[in-house]
């Protein structure tokens, strides 16, 4: 019954967006798009955009639009660089508690980075334990308490190491600016854009 609901929901909810010209995930549609116009005296044959180092002309709506990973700025007539925030995540990987688990990929959008960060962690759980029985295994009777936990110190070391190495080599990544975040361009679709700021 809740999936039907559900459904239900999301129907009603893509119907609406449709009539509002917009996408459901809040996008703007092309049609709702706005284009910068071209400079005074250039017609729509030669246009001359405002700023030929962002903005581009279109034919298909009849103006210039900003180039990926640009955005225009009406108040200041200039062009400005476009994308997810660079401090949020870089202070998100910084703090080691939410660094070790890749939160600062996770705040970009890049899921893929934080879910490998997931992945070395649960690997890294199961390796210690089957590290642990083991070594547990492998030994006399009277030692195996101790065996066990000696095999699963070595792998709880191990995987220590292991999300320190990640976590170090996120900050420096995030401080670096060489992991593009996603971003969409000025018709809604998907692109990858350095962080800003």
């Amino acid at each position: 019954m809740k999936i039907l609901l559900t459904i239900l929901l999301l129907i009603i909810v893509q119907a609406n967006s449709e009539n509002m010209k917009i996408k459901i995930r809040g996008l703007k549609t092309i049609s709702s798009v706005k284009p910068i116009p071209c400079n005074p005296g250039t017609s729509s044959i030669n246009c001359v955009c405002p700023n030929t180092e962002c903005l581009k002309y279109i034919n298909k709506t009849g103006g210039c639009h900003p180039i990926d990973c640009w955005k225009w700025n009406k108040i200041k007539s200039q062009c400005e660089e476009d994308g997810k925030p660079f401090m949020p995540a870089i202070i998100l990987q910084g703090i080691p508690f939410t660094g070790y688990f890749g939160s600062g990929f996770g705040n970009m959008g890049r899921w893929d980075i934080f879910g490998t960060y997931w992945i070395v962690l649960g690997s890294g759980c199961l390796c210690t334990c089957c590290m642990s029985i083991t070594v547990s295994c492998c030994s006399s009777n009277n030692d195996k308490d101790a065996a066990a936990k000696i095999g699963s110190s070595f792998g709880g070391c191990f995987l220590s190491i292991a999300m320190t190495v990640m976590w170090i080599w996120g900050i420096v990544v995030i401080a670096n600016k060489e992991v593009d975040a996603p971003w969409t361009d000025w018709e809604g679709n998907p692109i990858y854009c350095p962080l800003v700021g």
